[in-house]
């Protein structure tokens, strides 16, 4: 008789390429079909149309407010249809949707944080203090929690938010064979941009919000370009301040030095062109674009703040500086591309690191999770 295949829902509201939605894909994707059924419930966007081209099976739920009560009945419809073994969330909206949809369902119920360490804020304060309640509450439901670093493990405990003996870390992993082409969205950025190769280019990835912090990367280029003529910003992502940082470009009239991509679908192409990759964040769960830095042989400057410290260890496999400094950052950055010696040791202990992050450990990982917890 054949074995009978776990059958898994992930659920996730945002479907863009970036952070969850990338380990999502690169989950899924690398899961043995031979003991899985997977399903994932998300809205329409670039990881459904990336789901579909696996043959994934995907139900398309827009999740677009806080108290949208359509798309919990929509979820508890696939549920109950369905039936799944396990059910696992990724970020807090879904998390908030699907754990509301599986309640006094027999299904057991993972839940990974991609956002939260103990710098994070929201800029509401009520509103922050409601999002640390809810997932208290939620956390009754939730048979066992991923923290995708130590870092979030220290937050989800400090915020009593779950017990230590709920959560497992299971890092974020990443293919360490690098991609050596460009891609036609890369070389059409090349193109209007009239990038050359003898430009500097700095670049950083990541959605354009208060949490990345680009405006301290922004203040900081300046001082780098009056050192480094040649040099470039490129801003990789988009996102609710983007009109507020393209006006502060202005304003320092670094307009012409400085260009903003837009969401880029293929992470590992335009990396390449960077000379050195900056993540200024004031809060990071783990920093994925770092690795994706790393495997594509370009030095990382980093902010000391949530699982970054876990990955990087200070002018050994990348440069780490406290958040909020842009004298600081431009210095560093100085510093860095005058120092051809540092870039070739950041560069080469980076590449081994990114061996120590693999996609096959952390799907070994969690598929010895979803085992465990079927057999209590």
């Amino acid at each position: 008789m054949a074995k009978k295949k776990i059958n898994i829902f992930y659920a996730i509201a945002d479907s863009s390429l970036t952070g969850a939605p990338r380990h999502v894909l690169s989950l899924v994707k690398n899961l043995n079909m031979k003991d899985f059924t997977v399903s994932v419930i998300l809205p329409q966007g670039p990881l459904a149309d990336e789901l579909k081209k696996l043959k994934i099976n995907t139900f398309l739920v827009p999740m677009k407010h806080r108290a949208d009560m359509g798309a919990v009945n929509r979820i508890k419809k696939l549920l109950r249809k369905y039936d799944p073994d396990i059910l696992h969330v990724h970020g807090s909206r879904a998390g908030l949707f699907a754990r509301m949809a599986a309640k006094g369902l027999p299904i057991k119920i993972v839940y990974t944080e991609h956002t939260r360490a103990l710098q994070f804020r929201l800029n509401n304060p009520v509103l922050d203090w409601s999002h640390i309640k809810a997932r208290a509450m939620l956390d009754k439901w939730t048979t066992v929690n991923i923290a995708v670093s130590n870092a979030v493990k220290e937050f989800l405990i400090k915020s009593k938010i779950t017990r230590p003996d709920k959560i497992r870390v299971i890092y974020n992993g990443i293919s360490s064979k690098p991609n050596k082409y460009i891609d036609t969205d890369t070389i059409d950025i090349i193109t209007q941009y009239g990038l050359k190769k003898r430009d500097v280019i700095i670049g950083t990835i990541g959605s354009l919000n208060i949490q990345k912090d680009t405006v301290t990367l922004i203040k900081a280029m300046p001082r780098v370009f009056k050192k480094i003529p040649t040099a470039k910003l490129v801003l990789v992502g988009s996102g609710p301040l983007k009109y507020m940082l393209q006006k502060i470009v202005k304003k320092l009239k670094i307009s012409d030095k400085v260009i903003f991509t837009g969401t880029v679908k293929d992470i590992s192409s335009i990396l390449q062109l960077l000379t050195v990759f900056i993540l200024p964040s004031r809060s990071e769960a783990f920093g994925i674009s770092i690795l994706e830095a790393m495997r594509a042989n370009v030095p990382v400057i980093a902010t000391r703040v949530g699982g970054i410290p876990e990955v990087i260890t200070n002018n050994q496999n990348g440069i780490l500086i406290d958040p909020g400094n842009h004298k600081v950052l431009a210095s560093t950055i100085i510093r860095l591309l005058h120092n051809n010696k540092l870039q070739h040791k950041l560069i080469k202990n980076g590449i081994e690191t990114v061996k120590k992050f693999s996609i096959t450990k952390m799907v070994n990982e969690t598929s010895q999770l979803y085992r465990t917890i079927l057999r209590k």
